[in-house]
């Protein structure tokens, strides 16, 4: 019989995103299911977001901006680089498939420190090159490790900080030595900042002010946490001009839609909502790792939007809670047996959630 599929797909585990959150209370019987599992922003979006996709949806019919022009340009002004240096996509998960796209080839290898977001993997897998696993140092990124699995067929190394799901981060003078390590002729090294708005240690460092001193850099953001658009899927790169160009060269002609690229424009021209979120996680995130401390659980301390809690009985625990109406992330799903990686929400959910886990 004709085989039609690649080989690879058997080695690749599809994303399991879960059911829908309305479909899931609905079929629980639970209308107030408070979902803390995904990170989402429990502020919502701003209201000029909403304003400005209700002024936008009479043009869907419509093609987008091929290029996402005016939220590059706006992003240019807002970080101080060049429109040129800016690449949008359909959430990192596309950029990380551009990436791929545009460097690996079969036999090539990527170092990722693991667990870690598992888009990582799976993007290089595709391409047909070969992962190298560097493990976390018990929740840290150990980035010693890291530079003993760099080989001359490394072409990219996948770093995270605010690491998804430990919450760590890389500080700046450990992250300034691997890349000085990595010599004049480096891999290209990814630093996913998705939750860097949360983190308020000030030995973070900003992967944007790395650019001009290392080349082979690529930032990666995204509006899907501190903007609360995760249901519009934005994520941008930056980096070089020429390497920006590159990833052009594999993105899709269409691939942000227009309701995606004016919410993310008038988010990010709404400083102050996008001010409120990041204090308002903050503060909360202090609270619930206050009151779990107090109770006896532990947690390595968070710099994002999330605690990946140590949780004898995982499981059941995530049971009793789910039957509470709060639907938190198996821990053994991402890589941390015996653990429960919950979101900061509300006050309410906060508040919730410590009692059911004091039942």
């Amino acid at each position: 019989m004709r085989n039609v599929w690649r080989p690879i797909l058997d080695r690749v585990a599809p994303y399991e995103a879960g059911q829908p959150l309305e479909v899931l209370a609905r079929e629980l019987g639970l209308p107030n299911l408070v979902r803390l599992s995904a990170n989402e922003s429990p502020l919502g979006p701003s209201p000029h977001v909403v304003d400005a996709i209700r002024q936008e949806a009479p043009r869907v019919h419509l093609y987008p901006d091929g290029a996402s022009t005016a939220l590059r340009e706006g992003l240019a002004r807002r970080l101080g680089v060049g429109p040129e240096q800016l690449v949008v996509g359909n959430g990192a998960d596309e950029l990380l498939s551009l990436i791929a796209g545009a460097a690996l080839e079969p036999g090539d290898e990527v170092v990722v420190p693991l667990p870690s977001f598992e888009p990582y993997t799976t993007a290089a897998e595709l391409a047909g090159a070969v992962v190298q696993p560097s493990p976390l140092a018990k929740y840290e990124t150990d980035l010693d490790d890291v530079r003993r699995r760099v080989t001359g067929r490394t072409k990219v190394v996948i770093l995270c900080s605010p690491h998804n799901p430990a919450a760590t981060i890389i500080r700046r003078v450990p992250l300034l030595a691997l890349l000085d390590a990595l010599a004049s002729d480096p891999p290209l090294v990814v630093l996913d900042e998705a939750y860097r708005d949360f983190c308020d240690d000030p030995e973070y460092p900003d992967g944007l002010s790395l650019l001009a001193r290392y080349p082979r850099l690529i930032v990666l953001r995204t509006f899907s946490k501190i903007a609360g658009l995760a249901g519009l899927r934005v994520g941008y790169a930056i980096a070089t001009g020429e390497t920006i160009e590159r990833l052009n060269r594999v993105r899709a002609p269409f691939n942000v839609n227009r309701l995606g690229q004016v919410a993310a424009l008038a988010a990010l021209e709404d400083r102050d909502h996008w001010e409120r979120t990041r204090a308002f996680v903050i503060a909360e995130r202090a609270f619930l790792a206050r009151e779990l401390g107090r109770r006896g659980y532990a947690f390595p301390p968070s710099h994002a939007n999330f605690l990946l809690l140590h949780v004898p009985n995982a499981a059941l625990v995530r049971e009793r809670l789910l039957r509470a109406g709060l639907l938190v992330r198996d821990g053994a799903a991402v890589g941390f047996p015996d653990h429960l990686r919950i979101s900061v929400g509300t006050r309410e959910a906060n508040q919730r959630l410590l009692a059911v886990l004091d039942l």
